[in-house]
């Protein structure tokens, strides 16, 4: 039987998730279609970065779902790769989790180019072996690729070639990960973003992100599918909420030497970014978004309830989200706005350069998140049979 026939010989879903899907997707339409314009006219005209702020809000979603899709790998390989029996079952849906963020992700920083075909064209014809750009678009499409071979290998029971294909996935977006800081170096935000626990930090990061992903998503598949009682993957989840726990004790070590940058000097490659985050105009979404919502609010949901009640695993897994993608528009965001050569007291520089989201980026963001969520309520029409065998 081929991938098209399993896929279409599943039972017929119900209207209201076809419904869903179809509201999803035209919202996604509609936000997508900001990106179209501003490629037509041009990203001077729609977009709110300027020469001393280059990137904007649109690197926030790459980075985030990026890092999603590693975090969703890493957790998958746990099973698929490692072995470990218990994180098994709930494979199948993070391995197409893993796929659909990563492929937002890519979309997301395709329309923040304004000649995106140049990436596909150059990094054929004319490849450069010490550009950060070239390899980790090249890291990520070939994950991509396999990650998609993955999935399909998985979908027609072929679980050694499926094993292969992961193995390669996880070892190309790792190594793409833990290169993720150098990318952003080459911008005046570099010293912001080449702190020595960097590397660490965003491989971290991005596991905690796979494990609120899947107690978020896994508990909304339950949801759609009516299986309120126990299930067989009940214990993978306990499992990944326990490895939640772990992981947000980390980033809350990682988020008080963050505040140690912001009180003290010394502690930063980069004092005045972290000043800013800390103390000055970016402190509301530093303490409420990134301590708050990303680590404090859902460590207390899982310390009260002792991890044993998914619903509550669900709402720590959204809060870290929500969290989490804040903490990246920060960490894009901040560290440009410290003019290059501010420690020169330069006649007329500014001490902070601005930067707002415009109403285009603002749209094609909207339109990326909704395209993942339509992506993944056609996951669960299609793909729920496979989910559960």
């Amino acid at each position: 039987m081929t991938f098209y026939q399993k896929a279409t010989a599943l039972p017929s879903t119900s209207m209201n998730r076809v419904l869903i899907f179809v509201v999803l997707a035209l919202i996604s339409g509609i936000g997508l279609s900001f990106g179209i314009h501003s490629m037509l006219v041009g990203h001077d005209h729609t977009f709110g970065t300027t020469r001393e702020v280059p990137w904007g809000i649109l690197i926030s979603p790459y980075v985030f779902f990026a890092c999603l899709s590693t975090g969703l790998c890493i957790v998958s390989s746990l099973g698929q790769v490692f072995g470990i029996s218990t994180f098994r079952p709930i494979v199948p849906r993070t391995v197409f989790l893993a796929l659909i963020t990563m492929a937002t992700g890519l979309m997301c920083i395709t329309l923040e180019l304004e000649n995106p075909w140049r990436v596909g064209f150059y990094a054929l014809l004319s490849p450069h072996q010490f550009s950060n750009i070239w390899w980790k678009t090249t890291i990520y499409s070939l994950y991509l690729i396999f990650m998609v071979l993955n999935f399909m290998s998985l979908t027609l029971k072929m679980e050694k070639r499926a094993k292969v294909f992961a193995i390669i996935a996880f070892v190309a977006v790792t190594m793409g990960n833990l290169n993720m800081n150098s990318d952003m170096e080459l911008l005046g935000a570099r010293g912001f973003w080449s702190e020595n626990y960097m590397p660490l930090y965003f491989l971290s990061l991005s596991t905690l992100t796979g494990c609120a992903a899947i107690l978020l998503f896994s508990w909304i598949g339950k949801i759609f599918s009516g299986q309120i009682p126990e299930t067989k993957d009940d214990t993978a989840l306990k499992a990944t909420g326990k490895l939640f726990i772990v992981l947000l004790l980390a980033i809350l070590y990682f988020t008080g030497v963050k505040i140690m940058g912001g009180f003290f000097p010394q502690f930063s490659k980069n004092p005045e970014a972290m000043s800013l985050l800390v103390q000055g105009d970016f402190a509301l979404n530093f303490w409420i978004g990134e301590v708050g919502l990303a680590v404090l609010f859902p460590l207390a949901l899982i310390v009260v309830t002792k991890g044993e009640n998914s619903n509550i695993l669900a709402l720590a897994g959204a809060s870290c989200l929500i969290g989490v993608f804040v903490l990246f528009y920060d960490l894009v965001i901040v560290g440009q706005l410290i003019p290059h050569y501010s420690q020169y007291n330069v006649v007329d520089l500014p001490k902070y350069y601005s930067y707002s989201p415009s109403l285009h980026e603002i749209m094609i963001t909207t339109g990326a998140i909704f395209f993942f969520l339509a992506a993944f309520i056609l996951g669960e029409m299609l793909f729920k049979k496979i989910y559960d065998s």
